[in-house]
C-alpha cells in the first residue's frame, strides 16, 4: 500500500513539473514571437530583427537609409544586434506596413508618411510645406529629431509602433517633356505627377492639376501623356522615366520631399534591454546626419552625369526665381496655417527650430 501511494505521488510530482515546464516554454515563445534571441560566446543576449522594406536593395535609399542603419546598429552593439533583410516588398505591400509591424510580422518596417496622410498626419503635412529645407540633410536632421518628440511621436505610438528613423529625400523638382516650370505660374494648366494631400493642394494652388499615380505606373503614364510633369528627385537613371523621357528639369528647387524611415513594433520594443534600446535610436541619428549626406552626393553626382552626358538639361533655379517660389511658398504656407490645429503649428515650429539649427 504505501508503494503505491508513492508511486501515486512521483506520478503527481512529475505531472506537475511537466505542467510547468510547459507553461515556462510557451510564455517564452511568445515574448519572443516577434524576434530571434540567442546568445553570443560572452554569454550576452543577441537579437535578429526581421526587417521589411519596399525598395530594391540596389536603389538609394536601400543603400543610404535602410542598410546603413542596420550595419550601424550592428556595430553599435558589437554584433548582438543582427537583421533578416526582406526587400522588395517581400512581407507585402507598404500600405500594410503600419500594422504589419505593429503586429509583429515584422519586427522593423520602413514608412513613407505619404501613404499614411491620416495616421501620421503630422508627419505627412510637416514634410510637405515647400521651402522649409533645401536638402535631405536638413530635412533629415529637423524631420528626426521632431519625430522622437510629441506631439508627433504620440501619433506613431497610437497605432502601436515606434519611429527609429526618419528622414527626407533629396527634395524635388519638376521635369518635363517640353514644358518649363520656372515659376509657380508655369503649372497652370498642367497635369502634375505628384503625392496626395498637402502637396496635391499646393499644385492645385499653383494652378496646375494633381494627378495621383503610384510609382510602378508612373513611368507609363509620363510616357503615355496621361501627365505633363513629374515632381520627384533623381533618384534613380530609370526612375519614373525620368532620365528617359524627360528633355528639361529644374534643379536645386528645394519643393518639398519625400520621406522614409523605420519605425518598430512599440509591443516589442519595451521588452528590449535599455542598451538595445538607445543603440538603435542612436543609429538612428547617425543615418539621418550621414545617410542623407550620401543620398544629397549621389543625386548631385547623378545630375552632374545627366548633364554631362547630355540625358536631361537642368535648369538650375535663378536668384530672382527662387524669390518668386519662396513668396509663393510662403502664401500656401500662410493659408494652409489658417486651417490646422495647434498641434500642427508646435510640430512646424519644432521643425524649424531644428533646422536653423543645422544651418548654424
Amino acid at each position: 500500500m504505501e508503494g503505491k501511494k508513492s508511486s501515486f505521488l512521483i506520478t503527481c510530482i512529475i505531472a506537475i513539473l511537466l505542467l510547468f515546464t510547459g507553461c515556462s516554454s510557451s510564455n517564452t515563445k511568445e515574448a519572443g514571437s516577434q524576434s530571434k534571441e540567442g546568445n553570443n560566446g560572452s554569454g550576452e543576449k543577441t537579437y535578429t530583427f526581421k526587417v521589411a522594406t519596399v525598395s530594391v536593395p540596389e536603389d538609394p535609399d536601400s543603400v543610404y537609409i535602410y542598410k546603413a542603419f542596420m550595419d550601424k546598429a550592428t556595430e553599435l552593439t558589437n554584433g548582438r544586434l543582427k537583421f533578416e533583410w526582406y526587400p522588395s516588398q517581400q512581407l507585402g505591400q507598404m500600405a500594410d506596413y503600419l500594422t504589419l509591424t505593429a503586429d509583429g510580422v515584422a519586427d522593423i518596417g520602413m514608412f513613407s508618411a505619404s501613404v499614411f496622410p491620416s495616421e501620421l498626419s503630422l508627419a505627412n503635412k510637416v514634410t510637405a510645406l515647400p521651402g522649409l529645407f533645401q536638402n535631405a540633410y536638413e530635412g533629415s536632421m529637423a524631420f528626426n529629431a521632431v519625430s522622437q518628440k510629441s506631439p508627433m511621436i504620440d501619433e506613431f505610438l497610437s497605432h502601436g509602433v515606434r519611429p527609429l528613423l526618419a528622414v527626407t529625400t533629396p527634395t524635388f523638382n519638376f521635369y518635363s517633356k517640353g514644358v518649363e516650370i520656372n515659376v509657380p505660374s508655369d503649372l497652370k494648366g498642367h497635369r502634375v505627377r505628384t503625392s496626395a494631400g498637402t502637396l496635391s493642394e499646393i499644385i492645385k494652388m499653383a494652378g496646375g492639376t494633381p494627378v495621383g499615380i503610384p510609382a510602378t505606373e508612373t513611368y507609363e503614364a509620363y510616357d503615355k501623356g496621361a501627365v505633363d510633369v513629374l515632381h520627384h528627385y533623381a533618384a534613380s537613371d530609370v526612375a519614373h522615366g525620368i532620365r528617359e523621357l524627360s528633355n528639361w528639369g529644374s534643379r536645386n528647387l528645394g519643393f518639398s520631399a519625400g520621406t522614409t524611415g523605420f519605425i518598430i513594433s512599440e509591443k516589442l520594443w519595451k521588452t528590449l534591454p535599455k542598451d538595445i534600446q538607445d543603440a538603435l535610436l542612436e543609429a538612428g541619428k547617425y543615418v539621418a546626419a550621414n545617410g542623407s549626406k550620401a543620398w544629397d552626393k549621389d543625386t548631385f553626382d547623378r545630375e552632374e552625369r545627366w548633364i554631362k552626358d547630355g540625358d536631361v538639361p537642368l535648369h538650375d533655379v535663378t536668384k530672382e526665381e527662387r524669390a518668386e517660389w519662396q513668396k509663393f511658398f510662403d502664401k500656401f504656407e500662410k493659408q494652409f496655417l489658417a486651417k490646422q490645429d495647434d498641434q500642427f503649428k508646435d510640430v512646424l515650429e519644432q521643425f524649424k527650430e531644428e533646422v536653423a539649427k543645422v544651418r548654424k
